[in-house]
């Protein structure tokens, strides 16, 4: 009997990115910044519907002899596939369009807050490397190379305090953690959807009254807010039970 001794390949993380243009690089060396990030999957889900109903029917031709096996393969009856599939289309709609575009900008941002602090580093030793050349160049005689020194000095700088002010007007570690929340919260209801779990488990509860919810959620976490809050929960179920119309953003209340 004989064993290979090449370890099998993990399989990778479900990603927008396409392709993997560092696979070969060092594992320290693939998490620094892009300074042009490789384009989206426009196409890029969660579960992939063929995929899915590839799993719950599988193709008899490429299933092995039941026979030969304990049990049967698994089969789903065509109407938990038909549901399944109309599940998957709704959170396309009402997740996933929202899960692209927020997980898009947390790795936007991620990549630009990594690309400013590489920056601060490498102006941080271009700087001290300068003024150890100026402070070599004083003991000259005569000095011809102070100026040019001192004037590169100045460039570093100055570019030093122009990255500090665009960085700290629109901090991108502060929306970077607030895409990924949002991002990590629209993950967590699409599953939470597709498998039935609280607060889509109650049996009483129509569907259309299912998807209502859905989008009233999916609305509540692209905005910043937690569905789970009190407050976010009572809105969600007047929307729900009332029809009442979102008010607008800034909007005065009457009392």
């Amino acid at each position: 009997m004989t064993t290979s001794d090449t370890p099998a390949e993990a399989p990778r993380p479900r990603s927008q990115q396409k392709g993997d243009p560092r696979r070969r690089w060092p594992a320290w060396a693939k998490q620094l910044p892009y300074f042009k990030l490789p384009p989206p999957d426009p196409n890029f889900s969660l579960i992939p519907k063929q995929e899915a109903l590839e799993l719950l029917r599988p193709d008899p031709s490429k299933v092995p002899d039941s026979t030969a096996t304990a049990h049967a393969p698994f089969r789903a009856t065509d109407k938990t596939l038909r549901a399944i599939e109309e599940d998957l289309d709704l959170l396309e709609r009402e997740v996933l369009q929202l899960f692209r575009e927020r997980d898009l900008e947390a790795k936007v941002q991620q990549n630009r807050y990594r690309l400013y602090q590489i920056s601060f580093i490498v102006l941080s030793a271009l700087a001290t490397t300068i003024g150890s050349l100026l402070a070599l160049a004083l003991t000259q005689q005569p000095p011809t190379w102070v100026p040019v020194l001192g004037f590169a000095e100045t460039v570093v700088a100055l570019l030093a305090t122009f990255l500090a002010q665009i960085s700290g007007r629109e901090s991108p570690f502060i929306l970077w953690l607030e895409n990924r929340r949002a991002a990590e919260g629209l993950r967590r209801e699409y599953f939470r959807y597709l498998m039935r779990l609280p607060p889509y488990d109650d049996e009483a509860m129509q569907p259309y009254e299912r998807r209502l919810l859905l989008a009233e959620r999916a609305a509540l976490i692209n905005r910043g807010t937690s569905p789970d809050d009190r407050a976010a929960s009572a809105l969600s179920g007047a929307l729900t039970a009332e029809g009442v119309p979102h008010r607008r953003e800034g909007g005065t209340s009457n009392g």
